[in-house]
């Protein structure tokens, strides 16, 4: 397997494409885009309207002390900010539903195509990547979707209203307004440059920190039998650190020092500016104090805007950084292609062919050229020492990966042009690092193919002898299984493994060291099953304990990717070659005072033999 720390990163989505990424998304709500759209200009247009209605109270009301007209003023007051109000929080509730829909699709977008990677995707990630990707990250989105955009928008409409108003009422005020606009676009406009690659530093380190955690929760018992817990706690706080003081240096710079002095330093400016203007007017009867409370307040809303905006501006960089990171994921090319004719019937009826197959998962070779055929019903066996190539075959069989040269073929024709459902659908895998799924024994049986009745899978754990330690169980088929059925023994592990294979009736089976795991006595009680499991089928066996193989069709030794011996167990034995080294080693007794061999001696019993 490639070493994931030498493997080529995602494709990085540049920053200018990931908003276009994002905008299709939208698309199946335009209705509430349009309702927010229609309460956005309902909110804009109270809120401008107060300021003038102020200036109404203090020119016209106030002096000519008309009371009745001063409370309608008051109540068309009290309404702008109630109608503002309820379009707000309709406009807020819709759009919570709308983002939570889309978080959800893009969560489930992320999550498939990871699942329909082939392996070497899954050799070059980590798997606390991979979970930082289609949770933490997606979860970032929720500004973006839940009103954040809408709201942005929402604030520079404001703005623009703002400036209208006050080009109507006084041009050169409204120059002024917008000038200040520009500048303030522009200064804008460079800072999100900047934050956004502070907030993509702090997605990074937390991704780093969720990766850690994950690889070394799964090997507890590793660092407890070595003493390193302490050494693992101190890297987590490490890296910890790295995190916060991310954290810290993007928020002081945001929220200690952008934001209070870029408002402080700009209202001043304004409000300064618009009191000296309007002073000399109002001193030379060319402007009423209302129309300078209309100002003043209209400058006040300007700011409020202003501030929303460079709040969601940081905070919608850390949701278009965790989308990048998304799309990185969803760009990333499936290696495995699904291009082939549909064939919902898919059967072997003559045999499997491996055609001049080479295969590396980087640059070196694990297979070579390798040639061989399996007859219809016909039981093989491939052998051979670790990195000989064995489990390779069966990943190509899978198409879990596919040939670097040459060809797999079913009944001659190249499994590559066979839908990947199809040709999966007519194989069963046995593997010796036995998953079960979090559910109950039922649903592991079926796969969570609930197409299959209950007693088909009652009909096959009888056949394969799980159904009686199942039945043991208060809820029997109901039970809930632990975390990688943890709650059962190995052994029955195995055979929930076994039985899980035969509900799903293949053509094809594919057992890879199915009993190594198990002890010799649970090995000779799986046996019989694994017989009956095999009965009728043709079937692949990948084995270390070369006793379980003894009566196959037939035997293919492996040696450094290369197909060196071929036959029977009996045949093999007689030419003294590395399977009769294989066995000798596996079969003799080590005596008094000597070890059992390990995998030095096998390498150098191969050696011998070559």
């Amino acid at each position: 397997m490639s070493d994931s720390s030498s493997a080529a990163a995602p494709p990085v989505v540049p920053t200018t494409s990931v908003v276009k990424r994002i905008l299709p998304y939208f698309r199946p709500h335009l209705g509430t885009l349009a309702f927010a759209v229609v309460t956005l200009l309902l909110a804009t247009a109270v809120h401008l309207t107060r300021p003038l209605i102020l200036r109404e109270i203090i020119d016209v009301a106030v002096p000519a002390a008309d009371l009745e007209h001063a409370v309608r003023l008051v109540l068309a007051f009290v309404a702008c900010l109630a109608v503002g109000g309820v379009a707000m929080y309709a406009r807020m509730l819709l759009l919570a539903r709308m983002g939570a829909t889309i978080i959800a699709t893009i969560k489930r977008q992320a999550f498939s195509h990871i699942v329909h990677q082939g392996l070497r995707f899954f050799d070059r990630q980590s798997v606390g990547k991979l979970l930082t990707r289609t949770e933490a990250d997606a979860d970032q989105l929720r500004v973006l979707f839940t009103g954040g955009a809408v709201q942005l928008i929402s604030s520079f409409v404001l703005l623009v209203g703002i400036v209208v108003l006050i080009f109507r009422e006084e041009p050169r005020l409204g120059w002024f307004a917008l000038a200040a606009m520009l500048v303030i676009g522009v200064v804008l406009y460079s800072y999100t440059a900047f934050i956004r690659k502070l907030y993509k530093q702090i997605r990074e380190r937390n991704t780093e920190m969720t990766a850690y955690i994950t690889e070394y929760m799964q090997g507890v018992p590793v660092i407890k039998i070595h003493g390193r817990e302490e050494a693992v706690v101190q890297r987590l706080a490490a890296l910890n650190r790295d995190k916060a003081a991310a954290e810290l240096r993007a928020g002081f710079i945001d929220y200690m020092l952008f934001q209070p002095s870029f408002r402080i330093v700009t209202e001043i400016v304004v409000m300064i500016g618009i009191v000296f203007y309007a002073s000399g007017r109002i001193f030379a009867g060319e402007m009423s104090v209302g129309t300078l409370v209309l100002f003043l307040e209209l400058v006040r809303q300007f700011f409020q805007p202003l501030q929303a905006m460079t709040e969601l501006i940081a905070q919608i960089q850390t949701s278009l950084a965790a989308a990048s990171r998304i799309f990185e994921i969803l760009d990333h090319p499936t290696d495995i292609r699904d291009e082939g004719k549909p064939c919902p019937h898919l059967r072997l009826t003559d045999r499997l062919e491996f055609r001049d197959v080479t295969f590396a998962y980087q640059d070196e070779p694990v297979l070579k050229r390798l040639s061989f055929q399996v007859r219809k019903g016909e039981h093989l066996a491939i052998v051979g020492v670790s990195g000989s190539g064995k489990t390779s075959c069966v990943s190509l069989l899978l198409r879990f990966y596919d040939p670097t040269s040459g060809a797999v073929l079913i009944d001659g024709q190249d499994i590559r042009n066979v839908r990947l459902a199809d040709w999966r659908h007519t194989i069963a895998l046995v593997q010796q690092e036995i998953y079960l799924f979090p559910g109950t024994i039922m649903q592991n049986l079926k796969a969570f193919n609930e197409d299959i009745p209950d007693e088909v899978v009652v009909e096959a754990a009888r056949q394969l002898g799980a159904h009686a330690f199942i039945e043991r169980f208060p809820q029997g088929y109901q039970t809930v299984l632990a975390e990688r059925g943890a709650n059962l023994s190995l052994g029955e592990r195995q055979l929930l493994s076994y039985t899980r294979a035969l509900v799903k009736n293949p053509d094809i089976l594919v057992l890879d060291e199915a009993t190594s795991s198990v002890d010799v006595i649970t090995e000779r009680a799986l046996q019989a099953s694994m017989e009956r499991l095999m009965k009728g089928r043709t079937a692949i066996i990948i084995a270390h304990r070369l006793s379980t193989i003894r009566h196959v069709d037939r035997i293919l030794v492996l040696d450094q990717g290369e197909l060196v011996e071929e036959g029977s167990h009996d045949e093999l034995m007689e030419r003294g070659g590395i399977y009769q080294k294989l066995v000798m080693i596996q079969t003799v007794s080590p005596g008094p005072g000597r070890p059992p061999p390990v995998a030095s001696d096998l390498a150098t019993a191969v050696e011998g033999a070559r």
